[in-house]
């Protein structure tokens, strides 16, 4: 058993844990940072892009690492000339493809840089606690178990796993009542041209400009969107088919797929697929997108069930597959390209904290003294009453909403902060405080907070807000 000691250490190596490293160690901090997987980045390297950047105004909500970021995916060639793409869907202002092995480098860099030590293919196994103050993690790899203590620890587990060892409090819904995960995959071989013209000539099989914004008070229709603004998959890249069953599958065979109706109700063997059938292109190939498809309800936190959703992934990303073959124009040449490693998990346990933010909070722009990041993606919540369907609950006028610090503290336990999915959100609220944009923008504030901390020799929750919202400043972001 060896022990190391350190000023942070940060669990869990997505892009919220990546830019919570790097902005402790670059503030000075002795920073360690620990990934079960070889490389770092989470769902945002699975899905191949970043979102929101910006709120449905175009306003850029977004900066500072997150925007280094993707500034370094650039210089390596991996984003779209583009950049930051206009979201015509309507469901988040902006979408950023990013090619997953551009963006595999420039986040090591970014942390070798920084001098951030990184614990990759390295478990968290246990918290250490002292009374009510986290104190470090027991972690194990090849070399054994390992104790790294540090001030403060950072939770980017997605699953509140640190907190809920160090017994602090937190909330779980039932997984019915979940985001569903899914198993991303990609596909070769098509013609987005042909998908695209289709889809012109056709605009009420996308989703398209969703946020009441876009239509009520700037008056834009998705005819007008598609004869005047689209001519390839990069100027609509963020694409929810609007309904799969009434759009593409002709009757004819909706008794092999036990189809009984176009509300999603009656859908049959194809029921997984109701809760979103999306698409969405690499930076650099439009002959390859990404499919976010499938929809498995289970509980996360459940080793068992979560084997079980591995095999249900496999099961239904192959359905898919058959489908984009027979029904989707440019897709009948396609093969498969690539299934990521994991299921991608959307929801599990969240924190308790000193705040929780709320759906009026997100819904009516709220502004906070200790914001430290924005938001602006709609809060994406499964129906309540329809399995495998989903709401969108839009943020007012087009705008967005401030998450503040206090999200990101536990209501009772010291020396501990999160970043990610798990921050102390109602399960509305996270269902738009998840997205990859803001759980980066929040992280690198988790990074700097802890940082102070260790500068001042204080607990987290006795950072001074006002040094840490200037900090943050200073390094470009927008709180």
């Amino acid at each position: 058993m060896s022990a190391r000691d350190f000023d942070v250490v940060v669990v869990g190596g997505g892009t919220a844990g990546a830019m919570a490293a790097v902005a402790a160690a670059r503030c000075g901090a002795r920073t360690c940072l620990v990934e079960a997987a070889g490389h770092l980045g989470g769902t945002c390297l699975a899905l191949a892009n970043i979102t929101p950047f910006h709120n449905s105004r175009g306003e850029q909500i977004v900066r500072g690492l997150p925007q280094e970021l993707v500034d370094r995916i650039a210089a390596h060639g991996g984003t779209q000339e583009r950049g930051h793409l206009p979201n015509l869907a309507g469901i988040g202002g902006s979408f950023t493809p990013v090619d997953p092995e551009a963006m595999k480098l420039a986040l090591f860099e970014m942390a070798d840089e920084a001098r951030a030590e990184l614990w990759l293919h390295t478990m968290f196994v246990d918290a250490a606690v002292d009374g009510n103050r986290v104190t470090g993690v027991r972690v194990y790899n090849k070399s054994g178990f390992h104790d790294l203590r540090a001030g403060t620890v950072i939770d980017a587990t997605g699953d509140a796993d640190v907190a809920v060892r160090a017994g602090a409090d937190y909330v779980q819904d039932v997984p019915e009542a979940s985001l569903n995960a899914t198993l991303l995959f990609r596909v070769a071989g098509v013609d987005t041209d042909a998908f695209i013209a289709d889809a012109r000539q056709s605009p009420h099989k996308f989703v398209l400009l969703a946020d009441p914004y876009l239509r009520e008070q700037l008056g834009l229709t998705p005819e007008n969107v598609m004869r005047e603004r689209v001519r390839d998959i990069y100027d609509c890249p963020y694409i929810y088919l609007a309904n799969l069953v009434r759009d593409y599958v002709p009757r004819s065979d909706w008794r092999e797929w036990e189809i009984t109706a176009e509300d999603r109700s009656g859908w049959g063997k194809l029921k997984p697929f109701g809760s979103r059938f999306s698409i969405m292109p690499l930076p650099h190939r439009r002959d390859i997108v990404t499919l976010n498809a499938t929809s498995i309800t289970f509980d996360a936190t459940d080793g068992a069930q979560l084997s079980r959703a591995e095999v249900e992934g496999q099961r239904q990303l192959h359905v898919a597959l058959e489908l984009l073959r027979r029904y989707i124009p440019g897709f009948r040449d396609c093969f498969l390209h690539t299934v990521l490693p994991a299921v991608s998990v959307r929801a599990s346990r969240r924190l308790a904290g000193v705040y929780e933010l709320t759906r009026s909070d997100v819904e009516n722009r709220a502004r906070f003294p200790d914001a430290i990041a924005r938001g602006a993606y709609p809060m994406s919540v499964q129906s309540p009453t329809q399995p495998n369907v989903r709401q969108h609950l839009f943020v007012r006028d087009g705008g967005d909403y401030d998450i503040p610090y206090r999200c990101l503290l536990p209501a009772r336990t010291d020396g501990l902060l999160v970043a990610g999915r798990c921050l102390s959100a109602t399960r509305e609220a996270v269902g738009s405080a998840r997205m990859g944009a803001q759980c980066m923008a929040y992280g690198q504030a988790a990074g700097v907070a802890a940082a102070l901390a260790a500068e001042h020799g204080v607990a987290p929750r006795a950072v001074d807000i006002h040094r840490l919202r200037e900090t943050l400043r200073n390094q470009q972001a927008i709180v």
